[in-house]
């Protein structure tokens, strides 16, 4: 039996792929959480929270180019890998574990992005609630200011004079 050593780079291509799609998505585990810390702080660090949600869109297009380059790869082994298993056993053996850990990986940020979702919401309800307060304070605000304008007159003044 001769294994092509092309066959071999691949498979060690593809475990390769699964590794660094996996450290992505613990990269985007962390940045989820951190999201969930600011959700939950009091006052909000804004620009921090949509820095993170920057560097997650690089993430998720990351998974995705990796993705792409797994798939591309499985097709063109797929027959190989089933053929002479017995020959990538290991390599099998270590992408059905990184499969695993990657699926856990992937709930695990689900969940998370639900509960931020939903915290997301709150804050930003938090938000309009408070930006009507305030548009509401310079409503007053300047409605006094225009009704006060002209108001005072000289003859209204109650000042005394108090020299002896």
């Amino acid at each position: 039996m001769s294994f092509g050593t092309d066959d071999r780079a691949y498979v060690d291509m593809m475990v390769e792929s699964l590794q660094k799609k996996k450290k992505v998505l613990e990269s985007l585990y962390d940045l989820t959480r951190e999201q969930e810390s600011l959700l939950k702080s009091e006052e909000m660090d804004v620009d921090r929270f949509s820095e993170i949600t920057e560097m997650k869109g690089q993430g998720i297009d990351e998974l995705g180019a990796l993705d792409t380059g797994f798939d591309s790869m499985y097709k063109k082994l797929e027959q190989e890998l089933m053929k002479n298993r017995g020959f990538y056993e290991s390599e099998i053996s270590r992408m059905k574990e990184l499969i695993s850990d990657i699926t856990d990986l992937s709930s695990g940020i689900q969940a998370l992005e639900k509960k931020n979702y939903d915290q997301f919401q709150i804050y930003m309800k938090k938000e309009r609630t408070r930006l009507r307060q305030l548009n509401s304070s310079q409503q007053t605000a300047q409605t006094y200011a225009r009704n006060m304008v002209g108001s005072h007159r000289p003859e209204n003044s109650y000042f005394v004079n108090e020299t002896k």
